[in-house]
């Protein structure tokens, strides 16, 4: 009777186990409708690992309406794909709110459609980011160093990804170690727009690779 009895708690552990294993298998809604989209599943994987919890925002809206928006932009399912499946978070944020405010800014930078379609493609974590607490103040302080609205718009298409940086701990100071390299007045604003990944180096590999373009002239 001993040993029967204390066997009972293992069986019900062991039995609540496999249940929730069979439930953290089963596939959600959510993955069932990327999955007749033409998600494989290697892609269905990388969206589950980012998602960072169970794949499960509803279908009806907020993954339909999202990728329905993002198909609306021009975007081909290639570019679709891969902005959800590197950043399958779009999915909890809001599509009057936050996607749709970006991607107008983006335009009013004067961008067409496929601009934009490409720039959101390239890195689709700028839809989470703020257009009045870090998209705009980071094209304005491009400005105050001499750009054009042509060059700002220019230097997102080419290298989004900086907008993610911060101004004041990152990319003030990596202007300030170009200057220190003799960049200064168009010079800077030249090697920004042609070189904006220079932005999203360390400070180390910014300076050294500075000082070779200073040398080129």
């Amino acid at each position: 009777g001993r040993w029967r009895g204390a066997g009972r708690p293992l069986v019900a552990r062991s039995r609540v186990q496999r249940r929730s294993s069979v439930e953290d298998d089963a596939r959600t809604p959510a993955e069932e409708y990327l999955e007749s989209l033409g998600f494989s599943a290697g892609e269905m994987r990388k969206v589950k690992a980012l998602y960072l919890r169970r794949f499960n925002p509803d279908v009806s809206s907020k993954a339909k309406p999202v990728l329905s928006w993002l198909s609306e932009l021009t975007m081909t399912k290639v570019q679709v794909k891969k902005v959800v499946t590197s950043c399958p978070s779009i999915f909890r944020l809001s599509l009057e709110g936050n996607l749709k405010p970006v991607a107008q800014w983006l335009s009013s930078l004067g961008m067409d459609d496929s601009q934009v379609a490409k720039t959101i493609g390239k890195w689709p974590q700028i839809l989470g980011c703020s257009v009045d607490g870090n998209l705009k103040p980071t094209t304005q302080w491009f400005s105050s160093l001499g750009m054009d609205d042509l060059q700002v718009a220019k230097v997102i298409a080419r290298c989004s990804q900086i907008l993610g940086l911060n101004l004041d701990k990152n990319l003030k100071p990596k202007v300030t170690i170009l200057q220190e390299q003799g960049f200064a007045g168009s010079q800077l604003v030249s090697c920004i727009a042609r070189h904006p990944q220079l932005l999203s180096y360390s400070s180390t590999r910014l300076a050294r690779r500075g000082s070779i373009l200073d040398a080129q002239g």
